[in-house]
């Protein structure tokens, strides 16, 4: 069987995030209080590529910007 295992990109992942973020122009902090953040720290840790969003926030993201979760991460 060839089979190459897939690992999410961070960093492209947090560009494709910071990207949907500016393109529907919500802010950094609204996108942050409507996840449930008291700082919109964790977002610029996501758009940095030093962490990534969890399951259901990945699924809150596409929802949000009307894209499916696949649209949000990038794989290699």
């Amino acid at each position: 069987m060839d089979y190459i295992k897939a690992t999410l990109d961070k960093k492209r992942t947090g560009r494709k995030i910071g990207n949907l973020i500016t393109a529907s122009k919500i802010t950094f902090e609204e996108v942050a209080a409507i996840l449930g953040f008291t700082s919109p720290r964790v977002i610029y840790e996501w758009i940095s590529g030093k962490k990534l969003p969890n399951i259901e926030n990945l699924a809150n993201l596409a929802r949000m910007f009307n894209v499916q979760i696949e649209d949000v991460i990038v794989l290699r």
